[in-house]
């Protein structure tokens, strides 16, 4: 973290302690039964704060985690002596911050083996923070029964219903903490791809509309588990869903994680205001599905996308947008399937004339112009039908279905041509030689290509700018 000034050091640590406290203080209002709350937000900034800050974060975490020790004593009324008070707040607060340190690192490395893909991040994190969460309470509550702040017969009481608090928080308002430092660090540990282009987000426009019904759905859904106090009336909630999996298909990933906080905090007013503890275990269990939910389906689309952009690099040469040497080998298998069954196809190989002399007189970068703009009319030139394949530097390839010979030869004079009287240079004239051979029954693509590159080597040798076509014996 980029820290120049004592000052900012200050005021770093100083916002992140007494944030850690109010979040704290939120926590305990939605609490279950001792030191454990139906959702726990401090567990979300201890590891969003050591995921983006790093061990940097660690001294201001400590003293939060003692001050809130103190702040329990208080709270609970707990009758034990200062030694045991500083050494359960010790404790518990190594523990917090060991466990919820070793997640953070652990979906560190697994961002930057993933090169900060966010769908990977978002699966990871989901398992890591479950782990996290359990070792944690285990950590936090073992402290406070070895020091005597948490009695024998709480430990129970408090273990199920403390995990799941660290979880919930953990899942719902994780990501929003580690967006909101991310932008405010200046040289943050950890950074999702995405984020960059999320800069300007806003409670504007639609989001503050689908932001709104989700809002109002919540409400209604716990006035009437209020009014007709049936468990029944209480999964009504589950119908948040709806709109949460809208938003989430249709807004920014930081966009989510911002509903899900504010969704998660309307819950928990709710259910102090409406006196809904009977059913405090479903609004949990609800958090938990439905932040849950939305960051798998916020994942699944990102990984649909990545895997139509592998496909689209597999299938398409980058720089020319024609097809790929790959998917050539595949249409030329199915072509040759077919002339064994009697059809008819030809195969053309281009090659632009003295490419090196224009790489090496211009620069790559008019040579890659020049590849570009022969790979514009080959498309032009070429039936839907038709394939334009690069097959490797300057060399392209053209399959022709069902052509015969003559019609192939016609077409690459027309081809030739058109190249011819493209102005690419202010003093060069640009020309392509092309070899062309027809499919024989039997035969391999590697012997219909050699014939089709003979046929090329022919051209060159006869002056280039011409097509030469391959004997049919």
């Amino acid at each position: 973290m980029d820290l120049r000034s004592q000052s900012h050091r200050f005021l770093v640590g100083a916002g992140l302690t007494s944030s850690w406290l109010l979040l704290w203080g939120l926590g305990h209002l939605a609490e279950l039964s001792t030191h454990a709350s139906v959702w726990y937000p401090p567990a979300a900034l201890t590891f969003a704060a050591l995921l983006v800050i790093g061990r940097h974060a660690i001294p201001y975490l400590l003293i939060a985690n003692l001050a809130a020790t103190l702040w329990a004593v208080w709270l609970y009324d707990i009758d034990v002596g200062w030694l045991k008070v500083v050494g359960g707040g010790t404790s518990s607060a190594v523990a917090h911050i060991g466990c919820y340190g070793f997640g953070a690192a652990a979906l560190r490395a697994i961002a930057e083996r993933h090169q900060h893909n966010l769908s990977r991040i978002v699966i990871a994190f989901l398992g890591i923070a479950t782990v996290a969460s359990m070792a944690t309470t285990i950590g936090v509550i073992g402290s406070l029964a070895g020091f005597d702040l948490l009695q024998s017969d709480e430990i129970k009481q408090s273990l199920m219903a403390f995990w799941v608090g660290d979880f919930v928080g953990l899942v719902v308002l994780g990501p929003l903490f580690a967006a909101v430092l991310i932008k405010l660090v200046r040289s943050p540990a950890f950074w999702i791809q995405p984020l960059d282009t999320l800069r300007h987000d806003s409670l504007t426009g639609s989001f503050g509309l689908k932001l709104s019904i989700s809002l109002v759905l919540v409400s209604a859904a716990m006035l009437t588990a209020a009014a007709f106090g049936t468990v029944e009336s209480a999964f009504l909630i589950f119908f948040l869903l709806i709109p949460q999996m809208w938003l989430t298909h249709s807004e920014s990933p930081l966009r989510t994680a911002l509903s899900l906080g504010a969704v998660s905090f309307l819950i928990v007013i709710w259910l102090g205001v409406l006196n809904l503890a009977e059913f405090v275990f479903i609004y949990q269990f609800a958090i938990a599905i439905v932040a849950t939910t939305a960051y798998f389906g916020l994942s699944i689309p990102l990984l649909v996308s990545d895997n139509e952009q592998l496909r689209a690099r597999l299938m398409f040469d980058p720089l020319t947008g024609v097809n790929s040497r790959d998917l050539l080998l595949f249409q030329s298998a199915r072509e040759l399937a077919r002339v064994e069954r009697g059809a008819t196809s030809c195969l053309a190989v281009v090659d632009l004339d003295r490419f090196k002399s224009i790489n090496d007189r211009y620069g790559h970068l008019v040579g890659d112009r020049a590849l570009i703009r022969l790979a514009e009319i080959m498309r032009e030139q070429t039936r839907a039908t038709d394939l334009v394949a690069r097959y490797g530097g300057d060399e392209f390839v053209i399959l022709y279905p069902d052509t015969k010979l003559e019609d192939a030869s016609q077409r690459l004079g027309n081809l030739r041509e058109a190249f011819g009287k493209s102005m690419l240079m202010t003093d060069d004239h640009l020309t392509i030689s092309i070899g062309l051979a027809e499919a024989k029954a039997g035969e391999t693509f590697e012997s219909w290509f050699e014939r089709a590159d003979l046929a090329l080597l022919s051209a060159k040798r006869e002056g280039r700018d011409r097509v030469k076509v391959s004997p049919r014996k």
